[in-house]
């Protein structure tokens, strides 16, 4: 009679026998190093190697289970020498319709990175190898794999294929920061300050992330300090801080330079006026020039802070663009972020020392003839000006007509002001006033020299430093158009004094009034001989008829 089989000897004793792949329960009767013996039932035991007696690793058999312990298995081999099973078959079988679910309604699962491979990431999902390809690791692409070794996040399954497993972390990234993005721009508000990552740069500006929000920084609001290009004060990677100063729906702006002190408020804190300083000069202007005294800090030299030797300076005389200069600080204005620098003032005061006194009389150089009155420099640096009204005692008199540019005068110091910088001048106070000393009154006859005429009338000086004036129509009686239809420059002659005010400098004079006093003079003398005829003729007849008269009576 032939030997029957494990299958045969099964089915007469009305048992089935389990085939690969079912899933068996039984219990542990003996523990012998690596392997393990699990009654099925039916008088039949099954071995389960230690290598599938888990998901994970162990180093011995009692490590997972024990004398009694009921176990689940999965059938991996049915030979008439021995029945194997694998417990970690019925993890890897939960785990793969675990994973075959998540495919199907896109739901996330845990998963661990064991190694780093060409183009990804190896992941273990519960027991189950998967592939995670770089450019599925996040929504920007990640160059260096090896931070993320050892990491454990969640993952959604792209593709089972073949038996691999392909997964995919970008999209969900993308959904949370979609999320977190909605969320965060409801409660950014501009002016706040925010601290994220460079990702990337551009011609115009970097892109900055800040948690789930990305924002630009234009290339205007990057540094406070002039650059070439973007990558002389940005690199990708730079932690950096900034404030939000433009919300559009989800464009955010943001500006680096306006969480970062000024220029100016930097220069503030390390200079005082008084310094002197090496600057470069950057432009040159008819109102002065900038020169840069510390990166991102240019003052302006004023045309007055050039020279003590005029205040008038052209600055092209003195300064060229891109070329150093020593300078002054003279005022730092950190809220209006203005610095006002002086290079005279380098050089000591020359007002500082000016020994001169308001009464005292010097000789000095006349530098400008202008609309007001004439410039003279009286010392090393220092003009004063003669108004016009103090160039002669004679209102009539023009400044031009005494003085020219370079003459050498005396003048008289009638005015000082040292903190403005300001002396007044006089050419005419040097001499004492002629009109004080003119001895005339109204009605006196005086002789006098031509010396203008112009359409109102004639000016005649009448003594030394004394002009006055005879209106056109004071000097004849008849109407004329122009006095030089009768007289003539430098002619002398005679007038009438009209109106004299010395306090005032006013002598108006009429040559007209001398003839209408000469014919009423003539009139009087007449008058008077006539009158004395009369009386002499009306005595005569009294004493023709007097004795008719007295016998009348």
């Amino acid at each position: 009679m032939a030997e029957m089989t494990m299958e045969e000897l099964m089915n007469l004793e009305g048992m089935r026998v389990p085939t690969v792949g079912d899933v068996v329960t039984g219990k542990v009767i003996a523990i012998a190093g690596q392997e393990v013996t699990v009654d099925i039932g039916g008088g039949k035991d099954a071995t389960i190697y230690l290598s599938e007696l888990s998901a994970d690793h162990i180093s011995s058999a009692n490590d997972a289970v024990s004398i009694g312990s009921e176990i689940e298995a999965v059938v991996k081999k049915v030979s008439d020498e021995q029945i194997l099973l694998s417990v970690k078959a019925v993890a890897i079988r939960a785990q793969n319709a675990a994973i075959e679910k998540a495919l199907e309604d896109g739901s996330a699962l845990e998963a661990t990175v064991t190694r780093i491979v060409r183009g990804g990431l190896l992941v273990d999902l519960n027991g189950v190898e998967a592939f995670l390809p770089a450019s599925q690791l996040d929504v920007r692409y990640v160059e260096n794999l090896d931070s993320y070794m050892g990491q454990t996040f969640k993952v959604k399954v792209e593709s089972i294929k073949r038996g691999r497993i392909a997964v995919t972390r970008k999209e969900l990234i993308a959904a949370e920061r979609e999320a977190a993005k909605a969320h965060a721009l409801t409660s950014l508000n501009i002016g706040d300050r925010v601290a994220g990552k460079v990702v990337r740069i551009t011609t115009f500006g970097a892109f900055v992330d800040f948690g789930a929000v990305e924002g630009l920084v234009h290339l205007s609001e990057i540094s406070h300090t002039r650059f070439k290009k973007i990558e002389d004060v940005l690199t990708v990677g730079d932690d950096v801080q900034a404030e939000v100063i433009k919300i559009d729906n989800d464009k955010i702006g943001l500006s680096i330079k306006k969480v970062l002190p000024t220029p100016i408020e930097l220069f503030d804190k390390t200079h005082q006026v008084g310094d002197v300083l090496v600057g470069n000069v950057v432009s040159v202007h008819d109102y002065g020039a900038f020169v840069e005294v510390a990166p991102g800090v240019e003052g302006l030299v004023h045309t007055s802070e050039l020279s003590w030797e005029s205040a008038r300076a052209k600055v092209s005389d003195f300064l060229t663009a891109g070329k150093k200069t020593n300078v002054k600080i003279i005022n730092i204005n950190v809220e209006s972020g203005r610095v006002a620098l002086s290079i005279k003032q380098i050089e000591s005061d020359p007002w500082d020392a000016l020994a001169l006194t308001v009464g005292d009389v010097v000789v000095g150089k006349v530098e400008s003839l202008t609309q007001i009155g004439a410039f003279i420099n009286i010392a090393p640096y220092i003009d004063g000006l003669c108004h016009f009204s103090e160039a002669s005692w004679s209102t009539g008199t023009r400044l031009e007509d005494l003085v020219k540019v370079g003459d050498d005068v005396q003048v008289k110091v009638i005015s000082l002001d040292k903190e403005r910088k300001r002396v007044g001048l006089s050419l005419r106070q040097v001499t004492s006033n002629p009109w004080d000393d003119l001895t005339v009154r109204r009605g006196d006859i005086v002789t006098g020299t031509i010396v203008n005429l112009n359409n109102r009338g004639a000016e005649v000086q009448v003594a030394e430093g004394v002009v006055g004036f005879l209106p056109i129509g004071q000097i004849t009686e008849r109407r004329l158009n122009h006095p030089n239809e009768t007289l003539s420059m430098n002619e002398e002659i005679q007038a009438k004094v009209t109106h004299f005010e010395p306090n005032s400098y006013r002598l108006e004079l009429s040559v007209r009034q001398i003839a209408e006093d000469a014919e009423r003079a003539d009139f009087d003398a007449y008058m008077k001989v006539q009158n004395q005829e009369v009386s002499e003729s009306a005595e005569t007849l009294g004493d023709l008829f007097k004795d008719t008269f007295k016998n009348l009576v």
